[in-house]
């Protein structure tokens, strides 16, 4: 028989629960992984509030707009006061206007109103008091930055700030740039996406500054990321700069490939810098000329995409594959993942586009000696993944019979890709 007592529960008295150190609290808040259980323990009691604010601000990015900057302006204002959750955001994403996410106003007075509601150089100073802020992300900027951005940056983000994201930013010169890393030292992850300099006008050369030339270029920092998905005049710009400099720390790189000219400028960098890069990310599969891979000798992860399979596809997609793994050196290489895009809808148009992708050269080149520790080869598509596995297991299946792979067939998969691939492992 069942027994139906239950055991008296009395909350902590005040006394006692000030007396438990806050560490506790917060090992065992730590082990929560769900955000509204953060919610409610922050609303508990006082002794509660900061181990789960803690635990709450983890891993989310706190996106700041033209809607809600004069919000959290108030909390900043309250935090000089007494404990807010200024102290404990560690993401923080400060978007100036112009997204599709954002709302359109018809009335032209509305809109100018509130166009010029939040510009950097006047709130930026304001941003006050986040002092665990590690990631930092400035998005559509729109070229209404100067010398009292870089500041900000360095007086309120400068000593924690370790990730730095600028996505869709127009500058008014690479000087600028450079003054904005200058501001964040502790810096090992940069991400560009969308950067333009000379205030985005076209008529000029991005990669060049009046009177500057390399040679007046900083040293770039210590990083261990770089993600680069930009034009070709920007990237070659960038990649340029790091490989006049010389070899940095890199562990993991993304960059597009474009043209022969912009991937020359990438191989350099990846002559200088390759020795400690262990994942390679390619964005934007357009031409692998001038691409090569071979001194990332210590390379364990490469990923490629998107690959367009279509009649309108940029020439060489079919081998672009191949082509890019022909160049790999390194004996640790453990993942490949390639993206491939198909935009047909009927089964026997992508039979006729995988028809043209070159299995028999991927076939070739992954019985090279130097693939031995694969462990996953994984092709992501965007549609028809049983077509497309119908296809991958047609030609490897005589390759497997023969006995050539240096390593186990049982690493082949074909998946569906997603966007949250996308946005947590691409």
């Amino acid at each position: 028989m069942a027994s139906s007592f239950q055991y008296p529960t009395t909350s902590l008295s005040k006394e006692l629960t000030q007396l438990i150190p806050i560490e506790i609290y917060e090992y065992i808040i730590s082990f929560l992984d769900h955000s509204p259980t953060s919610k409610s323990c922050s609303l508990t009691c006082r002794s509660w509030l900061q181990a789960s604010w803690k635990r709450l601000f983890a891993g989310t990015i706190l996106m700041v707009h033209r809607e809600n900057i004069d919000d959290l302006l108030e909390i900043v204002e309250r935090d000089a006061h007494f404990m807010t959750i200024i102290r404990f955001v560690r993401g923080l994403y400060l978007e100036q206007g112009g997204s599709l996410r954002l709302p359109t106003w018809s009335d032209s007075e509305e809109r100018d109103k509130f166009k010029e509601a939040f510009q950097f150089d006047e709130y930026l100073p304001l941003l006050v008091g986040f002092k665990s802020v590690r990631m930092l992300k400035l998005g559509w900027i729109r070229g209404d930055t100067g010398p009292p951005t870089a500041l900000s940056l360095q007086n309120n983000f400068g000593v924690g700030v370790t990730a730095l994201e600028l996505n869709s930013v127009i500058l008014s010169s690479p000087s600028q740039f450079f003054e904005i890393l200058r501001a964040l030292p502790q810096l090992t992850s940069l991400m560009l996406v969308g950067l333009k300099f000379n205030s985005g006008r076209p008529s000029e050369d991005a990669r060049e500054a009046p009177g500057m030339t390399l040679v007046d270029t900083p040293k770039p920092p210590q990083l261990q990321e770089l993600y680069c998905n930009v034009t070709e005049d920007i990237a070659d710009f960038i990649f340029s700069w790091f490989a006049f400099h010389g070899p940095i720390p890199i562990e993991t790189v993304a960059v597009g490939l474009f043209n022969g000219s912009t991937n020359s400028k990438v191989s350099r960098f990846l002559c200088e810098s390759g020795s400690t890069i262990d994942t390679v990310k390619i964005w934007d599969a357009y031409s692998q000329d001038d691409f090569d891979l071979s001194p990332c000798v210590r390379m364990r992860t490469l990923r490629m995409g998107w690959i367009h399979l279509s009649s309108s596809s940029p020439p060489g997609s079919e081998t672009f594959v191949t082509d890019v793994l022909k160049t790999v050196s390194s004996p640790y290489l453990e993942e490949i993942t390639v993206v491939l895009q198909i935009l047909v809808s009927n089964s026997p148009g992508v039979e006729s586009d995988l028809g043209a992708f070159d299995w028999r050269g991927l076939m070739s080149v992954l019985q090279q000696p130097h693939f031995r520790n694969l462990r996953k080869f994984c092709l992501s598509v965007s549609s028809h993944t049983r077509v497309v596995k119908q296809a991958l297991m047609k030609h490897i299946n005589p390759v497997i019979a023969s006995g050539k792979l240096p390593f186990n067939p049982d690493v082949f998969h074909v998946v569906a890709w997603s966007r949250t691939e996308f946005r947590g492992h691409w």
